[in-house]
């Protein structure tokens, strides 16, 4: 084989060489950034769940307010009730 094809040849290999060198860097570029997206979304991904127990919490809360108001306003009814029964008898 000739000098000047092995040259050539050798170029060729370099060009590929480099060509897949660039392509991997590329590559763990991004795999280094999507790491860091998910990463991310992980640590969002526990807040929320943070937010959600505090947000089930309150509702719970809420949901005993509303048995208590619904037990004064049945209260409230009977003495109504009582109060318009008197009424009528006089």
């Amino acid at each position: 084989m000739a000098s000047t094809e092995l040259s050539r040849r050798v170029k060729c290999l370099e060009e590929d060489l480099t060509a897949i060198s660039d392509t991997v860097l590329d590559i763990k570029e991004t795999v280094d950034r999507h790491t860091e997206t998910l990463a991310e979304h992980g640590r969002m991904l526990v807040e929320h769940g943070r937010v959600l127990g505090e947000h089930g919490r309150v509702l719970a809360g809420h949901g005993s307010e509303l048995t208590a108001i619904r037990e004064t306003q049945a209260q409230h009814g009977e003495v109504l009730a009582e109060i318009l029964r008197r009424m009528d008898a006089r």
